[in-house]
């Protein structure tokens, strides 16, 4: 019988740019080790960790790597606008 996953089986979006440059990505494109950010060269990692990944990287690693943290960034981003576009529309009407 097969075995079942412990993790839920959840939708990745894919990230298909540099996070540093915003290039387009090789299928091979290297990535940082802990996270698996990716990016177009080293040169771009070795420059991204500088500017600031380095203080991310954990965070990231936590929010179930790259892929995931990313799409969950965006939707809670998405949510939020929508709840404040929500509550513009709504805004004036009481209740009865």
């Amino acid at each position: 019988a097969a075995r079942a996953s412990k993790t839920p089986n959840r939708r990745k979006m894919i990230l298909t740019n540099c996070a540093a440059c915003a290039a387009p990505l090789a299928h091979d494109a290297p990535r940082c080790i802990r996270c698996h950010t990716r990016y177009c060269n080293k040169t771009c990692q070795h420059d991204h960790w500088r500017r600031g990944h380095k203080q991310i990287c954990k965070k990231i690693h936590r929010g179930g790597n790259a892929e995931q943290y990313y799409a969950d960034k965006k939707y809670k981003e998405a949510v939020a606008e929508a709840v404040e576009a929500c509550a513009d529309d709504t805004k004036g009407q009481g209740t009865a």
